[in-house]
């Protein structure tokens, strides 16, 4: 997991780990029926959409994302603020 994006002229973001999958994400939603799938199906899939179009969330914040970013310090500090 050590391919680098380049943007700006020096800059980079790396994926450096994730958690998760799309499969997460949709055993998440469905957590309060007591269901959950073993393997990413299309019903998952369009459930995922569906959570998206519809603005539902909380099941995304179960799958995890870490970068590495380098950018110049003006980038950096204008990026934080708009976080």
């Amino acid at each position: 997991m050590s391919s680098f994006i380049k943007v700006l002229n020096e800059g980079y973001v790396r994926l450096v780990d994730h958690m998760g999958s799309d499969l997460t994400v949709a055993n998440a939603a469905r957590v309060s029926y007591a269901k959950q799938s073993l393997e990413l199906t299309e019903r998952d899939v369009k459930l995922i959409k569906f959570l998206a179009r519809e603005g539902h969330t909380s099941p995304f914040r179960h799958a995890i994302a870490q970068f590495e970013v380098y950018a110049p310090l003006m980038v950096a500090r204008q990026w934080l603020y708009a976080a």
